[in-house]
């Protein structure tokens, strides 16, 4: 008999007018995003391999001092990510580099300067398509499927032949399910043999697992969203009413949920913004420089009288090796000082916005819908994994480059008790710019990709389940 019913459902569904819609609706979407999107990344692509190839050019002809003095920067590019054809997730916000100084890091041009105004109600790719397209049409196929044949009396005809009430709610969503899976499978199947004729490298098995790792998820996403369907449908009498609820409960999921975890977040636990800190880092490390060059400024006179030059002499005399042994003892210093202070602060701004996003992320997992764009933008590279991994390599990177390079520039500042300032630089090693460290950004591994997002596959299962189980006992009643 489950058999029977699943037969029933399936053909039902097939067999109606909003099947082949459906079909067509997945397949010209779809299809197209696949298209789009592999342009878009291509052309990324390009932009990135041409500005990594100038920017190498630039440093083979450049000596240290061009680097030190910034007219010749020192980048580090984040490469695209090519599953971002499915999930685009920050590849538009993120810079595209960082530009490395002696003073710090500064971020470059991020792609969304090239975009209108209407990308912001999200990127058209296929996250996009399942969430705000296939979602809502799967549920209108669910909305009529206990509540309809309660309106025509049919249930009541099914449910007086011998068969079990679990078997037929099992029965509709098994078949239900299946037919509306079913143009996803074969749009998806089309989109596959589209992008594995062009360049794109679909068959790297890196990529070629995350591929299936989204179409499986993508399916769990339908299957929780038509279980959604037939909850609501088992608890109403009248179809009409279904689709009220079922519209309601989507938009509250859908579109409420995940724009408003954020906001709750920010109210809950208010944090300093980046701009903010960033100024605090400044004023910490000019206040530390001026008191610095105060202390030499008047030690430099109160050793060499006023008027005398910053600059060491070939054949130091006792004076020198006096104010030599001072001015190093007083760098490192206030070297050490303002290294720990600028620490703490980037490490408490840190510290409170994991917070706060740990925060947003628990109130967006009452959305299951944000919980499959959680995981599947992290599956793709473009997610909060990524985008940390992304940031924490270009902090990494900086120090890097401050031990290897900017450490051997000597730059001395004096304020003088007698009015005036004086400075003076030197280089105390030359350093050959090829044997710099490349920037790079380590990849997510499949299982970090399992840890980090163990809330969100749970929001999923939990949801499945939940709906499952009130479906259940409502339709046992």
């Amino acid at each position: 008999m489950l058999t029977t019913i699943i037969k029933k459902e399936v053909l039902e569904n097939i067999l109606s007018y909003r099947f082949p819609l459906f079909f067509l609706i997945c397949t010209a979407l779809i299809l197209s995003s696949f298209y789009v999107n592999y342009l878009d990344y291509t052309k990324r692509v390009n932009d990135y391999n041409e500005q990594l190839r100038l920017t190498d050019n630039a440093l083979t002809s450049s000596r240290m001092w061009d680097v030190i003095s910034g007219s010749v920067p020192l980048k580090g590019f984040r490469r695209p990510s090519p599953l971002s054809i499915f999930a685009h997730g920050f590849e538009s916000t993120l810079p595209t580099y960082f530009e490395f100084q002696a003073d710090g890091s500064k971020q470059g041009d991020t792609p969304f300067n090239d975009e209108s105004i209407l990308s912001v109600h999200g990127k058209f790719d296929f996250i996009f398509i399942i969430q705000m397209v296939v979602s809502l049409i799967v549920l209108l196929f669910a909305s009529d499927t206990i509540a309809g044949e309660k309106e025509l009396g049919t249930l009541r005809g099914i449910l007086s032949n011998s068969v079990a009430r679990h078997s037929v709610l099992v029965g509709k969503l098994i078949g239900g399910s299946v037919a509306v899976w079913l143009p996803l499978l074969v749009t998806f199947l089309l989109g596959i043999v589209l992008l594995s004729v062009t360049a794109f490298p679909l068959f790297e098995p890196a990529i070629l697992i995350k591929v299936i790792i989204v179409f499986l998820s993508a399916s769990v996403f339908i299957l929780t969203y038509f279980t959604m369907g037939a909850m609501i449908s088992a608890n109403c009498a009248r179809v009409r009413t279904s689709l009220v609820v079922t519209l309601l409960v989507w938009i509250f999921f859908q579109l409420i949920v995940p724009k408003v975890s954020d906001m709750i977040a920010a109210v809950v636990y208010p944090i300093k913004t980046e701009i903010t800190v960033s100024m605090e880092k400044s004023l910490v490390a000019k206040t530390l420089d001026e008191e610095k060059a105060k202390l030499l400024g008047k030690r430099n006179e109160a050793i060499f009288g006023r008027g005398a030059s910053v600059t060491s002499n070939p054949e130091p005399s006792p004076k020198q090796v006096e104010w030599d042994g001072f001015k190093k003892e007083v760098e490192q210093q206030y070297q050490e000082r303002k290294s720990k202070q600028l620490k703490e602060i980037v490490e408490t701004y840190r510290r409170e916005k994991q917070r706060q996003q740990t925060i947003a992320s628990a109130l967006s997992l009452i959305s299951p819908s944000a919980s499959f764009a959680r995981f599947i933008t992290d599956v793709c590279g473009t997610g909060e994994i990524d985008k940390l991994k992304y940031l924490e390599a270009v902090h990494s990177h900086e120090q890097t480059l401050n031990s290897e390079l900017y450490s051997h520039i000597k730059r001395t500042t004096l304020i003088l008790p007698s009015g005036g300032t004086a400075s003076s630089s030197s280089i105390d090693q030359m350093v050959d710019l090829k044997t710099l460290p490349a920037f790079s950004v380590p990849t997510t591994s499949l299982a970090e990709l399992i840890t980090g997002n163990l809330g969100s596959l749970i929001s999923l299962a939990f949801w499945f389940i939940l709906l499952f189980v009130i479906a259940h006992v409502r339709f046992l009643k």
